[in-house]
Parts: C-alpha cells; sequence; structure tokens
C-alpha cells in the first residue's frame, strides 16, 4: 500500500503553496482569470487510494500577471472534508515575450505530510502541467506538436495530440469542444514521461477547458469546469 500511496501522490500533485507568491501586476495589466473545477479521483486504482487519498474536491486554474511582465499559471486542487489546508499543485513563471519558463513547482499536503520540489529551468518551449494547458488554449494546435514538460522535478518529451471536434453539455447546455491530448514521447538517451493529460477546449474566444483529465498509473483525476 505504501507503493501504491508513492505512485498516485505524484498524479495529485496538481499546482505552489506560497513558493511563487505574485507580486501586485503593473498598472493597466490584465487583471488575470481563475476558473473553477470540482474534481473526482477515477480509474481502477481510484476507490483503493480513495481509502488513503482525498476523492473528491475544488479546484481553480489560475493565470496571474506578475510587477516583472511575467506570467503564473497555477493548477490547484483541493480536498473535500480534510480539516489542514489538504491541497495538491503544479505551478510555473513564464516570459511570455521570450516564451522562457523561468521556473516550476509542484507541492502537497495530506494528512500532516507536506511535500513540494521547485526548479529554475530557463528554456524556451518546456512547460508543467498548468503552463501546457494555458498554451494550448492561446494556441491551440491543428497537427501535432512537440514540446517538453516539467513533471516531478525532471523534463520530458511529450507529444501534443489535436483531436476531433464535439458536443459537450455543460450545465445542462450543449457546448461544441476539442479534444487535445499531452502524451509521453519516447527518444533515444531520454526519460518516457509516463503520465498523460487530455483536454476539452470550448469553441469560444478564450478556448475554455471545459473538462480536464490527468493520467498517472492506474488512476486518473477528472476536473469539470463549475463556472
Amino acid at each position: 500500500m505504501r507503493r501504491l500511496l508513492a505512485l498516485l501522490l505524484p498524479l495529485l500533485v496538481l499546482a505552489p503553496s506560497g513558493s511563487a507568491a505574485a507580486a501586485a501586476p503593473p498598472a493597466g495589466a490584465p487583471a488575470g482569470e481563475e476558473l473553477e473545477y470540482s474534481w473526482r479521483l477515477e480509474g481502477l486504482l481510484g476507490g483503493i487510494a480513495g481509502l488513503f487519498l482525498p476523492r473528491q474536491g475544488r479546484a481553480t486554474l489560475a493565470q496571474t500577471p506578475l510587477a516583472s511582465g511575467h506570467q503564473v499559471s497555477e493548477l490547484h486542487l483541493v480536498a473535500d472534508g480534510t480539516a489542514e489546508g489538504e491541497h495538491f499543485r503544479y505551478g510555473a513563471e513564464l516570459d511570455p515575450e521570450s516564451g522562457v519558463t523561468v521556473r516550476a513547482w509542484s507541492s502537497y499536503r495530506w494528512r500532516g505530510e507536506t511535500k513540494q520540489r521547485e526548479a529554475e529551468v530557463g528554456q524556451a518551449g518546456v512547460v508543467d502541467i498548468a503552463s501546457a494547458i494555458q498554451a494550448l488554449r492561446r494556441d491551440p494546435p491543428e497537427h501535432s506538436r512537440v514540446l517538453e514538460i516539467w513533471s516531478d522535478g525532471r523534463i520530458y518529451p511529450v507529444l501534443v495530440l489535436a483531436g476531433e471536434s464535439r458536443r459537450r453539455l455543460l450545465d445542462g447546455r450543449p457546448v461544441e469542444v476539442r479534444v487535445y491530448s499531452i502524451r509521453g514521447l519516447s527518444r533515444p538517451n531520454r526519460r518516457t514521461w509516463k503520465g498523460r493529460v487530455d483536454l476539452w477546449l470550448a469553441d469560444d474566444p478564450a478556448s475554455t477547458p471545459v473538462e480536464i483529465r490527468v493520467q498517472r498509473t492506474f488512476a486518473t483525476v477528472v476536473l469539470s469546469l463549475s463556472r
């Protein structure tokens, strides 16, 4: 069971706790964005893991401008029914002008245990899960695209696949969406990322993520847009 938890905790480490305190945005800068989601744990091991890890809760996907002109992207999950601020995160600071990811981090707090990782990246074309979602929203690809993803302190090559358009229900109303998948890419002398991210982006000016699925091992975290 300890091995199972070791496999599943990185799955739930979705954005930092205090590691990227946002400075005040410059005058006239956009106010940023915060989308709200509900999340749940699914998959073959989801039921077993639910005995030891949170099964569901609330989440936010946020983009915040900094005084430096950089932007912070974070995906932050909070567990329901917990008393000590249990949470899971992914986050990154980016320079929009150069496309460089300045640094990336992840953290969690669960049942008194806290763990966090942070790394200076300083490379263009490198994203974490939260900033990858924002990058695909800004520039949805028509065809496959290769990126580098920072995950759990390492950088891996990944392939972005553009899927079909389809219709989903959101608050009982139909919404046109397009599916995008991020998968590990096998390359010589490189580690292969074992995760997978699937995005359902609405056909609207903001390419709003209607659903986000983050998969690791045999469990999946599913985030559904609340508002």
